[in-house]
């Protein structure tokens, strides 16, 4: 069974995505695009907390 993500939020916990189901691969996918398109920062990552995905960036791994 794949696991489906409703929601991806920031370290801080404002919201990146909320939507339809995504698959990990496609929530990968929505944020190299992101960053492609310099709405995120390189070096973003995904990190799975429960049943969640948070999004995390250099500014907050650093702190």
């Amino acid at each position: 069974m794949t696991m489906a993500f409703h929601q991806i939020r920031h370290t801080d916990g404002r919201a990146y995505y909320e939507g339809r189901p995504l698959t990990l691969a496609d929530a990968h996918l929505m944020l190299n695009d992101d960053i492609l398109r310099r709405a995120i920062r390189p070096g973003a990552y995904l990190r799975r907390e429960r049943s969640e995905l948070v999004l995390v960036t250099e500014i907050d791994a650093s702190h």
